[in-house]
């Protein structure tokens, strides 16, 4: 079975974007700013949902009706650049305008990508994955050394410093949660992986094993989802879901075809991208294992990457045509919401 092993795709993917359009600074301290492909074939499977109105990809996003439309907020985002050029930046809607971000650009630190932190109003140097749901902390790793940092100083503290389980893995952050900083090894390049979800405790530094049955690659929503090998995107695969709460393991779907795990959505199930490389197809997968498609607006380019929000899952795209980004919205569909020449990463939320 061939497998992606970026667990988040659209991250390590960025990474490369962003290394070959633009130099790194390094940094901790915060800054602050004023297609057609065959059907799948898998069970079970399900009617399509309803989709939102499309926007032209040729001309500004014209959302109609619902959460999409009437989107009113400035979301911040990451997007390749070049020439010295902030990495990050917002967007704002309605409109759909997007502009750079002074205040992103001295706080670069490799091998990772910004985000913006609203609790202290201002952009830190690690993904979102990797800051505190209250934005007064994130973990910074680097190598086998995992640093506790204050969001607003820029203190470290020193919470883990060992290789992986099995003698030679790596820890990856998956979710920093309320509950501690989810680990996995599927996210390491070279490196062995061993199957498992753990949890480190940011104020003791411990790391217990949360369940070793699969390599759990995404969390959301009280949930971790994973596929059969460690990756998130897969030539057929079993899909699978851990609840966090209870422990329960439960296999939703078995995909014959090529499939990716994009984001849980604020309701706890898992959208999915099916079928060719290039050709993107949408999928939802509910809890009970029911395989939902959802449509795409027409000439819709390929999903770079997907990042869950209270409003649904932000899509950056990046294709030959146009790129940017699109919300799904359950009940509403896929709506195109800003239009770029690089995909619009979202990094921090819209308000």
């Amino acid at each position: 079975m061939g497998v992606d092993r970026g667990g988040w795709v659209g991250r390590i993917a960025l990474l490369a974007l962003l290394a070959s359009a633009c130099g790194s600074a390094a940094g901790t301290a915060a800054h602050g700013s004023p297609s057609s492909s065959t059907s799948p074939v898998g069970s079970p499977v399900a009617t399509p949902t309803p989709s939102g109105a499309p926007a032209s990809p040729s001309g500004a996003p014209s959302p109609v009706g619902g959460i999409a439309a009437n989107l009113v907020c400035r979301l911040a985002v990451i997007s390749p650049a070049s020439g010295g050029e902030p990495p990050g930046g917002w967007v704002t809607f309605p409109g759909g305008v997007f502009v750079r971000d002074p205040a992103s650009l001295s706080i670069r630190l490799d091998p990772h990508v910004p985000s913006y932190d609203r609790a202290i109003g201002a952009w830190v140097p690690v993904e979102v994955p990797n800051v505190a749901p209250d934005g007064a902390s994130y973990v910074l790793h680097e190598g086998d050394t995992f640093n506790l940092v204050d969001a607003k100083t820029g203190n470290r503290r020193l919470i883990l410093s060992q290789v992986g389980p099995g003698g030679g893995s790596q820890w990856q952050v998956v979710q920093y949660a309320s509950e501690g900083i989810y680990l996995w090894t599927g996210d390491a390049g070279m490196a062995p992986t061993v199957p498992g979800l753990w949890l480190l405790d940011q104020h003791t530094g411990s790391v217990r094993l949360v369940d070793g049955s699969h390599y759990w690659g995404m969390v959301g929503s009280g949930a971790a989802w994973a596929l059969d090998e460690a990756g998130t995107r897969a030539i057929a695969s079993k899909v699978h879901r851990l609840d966090l709460g209870t422990g329960q393991v439960s296999t939703l779907y078995d995909s014959k075809s090529a499939i990716r795990l994009l984001s849980p959505t604020p309701d706890g199930e898992m959208l999915i991208d099916y079928g060719e490389t290039g050709s993107p197809r949408l999928a939802l997968l509910t809890v009970s294992g029911t395989f939902v498609p959802v449509e795409l607006p027409p000439a819709f380019p390929p999903i770079f990457s997907a990042s869950q929000a209270p409003q649904g899952v932000w899509l950056a795209v990046y294709g030959s045509a146009w790129s940017g980004i699109a919300l799904y919205v359950k009940g509403e569909g896929v709506t195109v919401m800003a239009n770029s020449n690089y995909p619009l990463v979202a990094a921090g939320g819209c308000a």
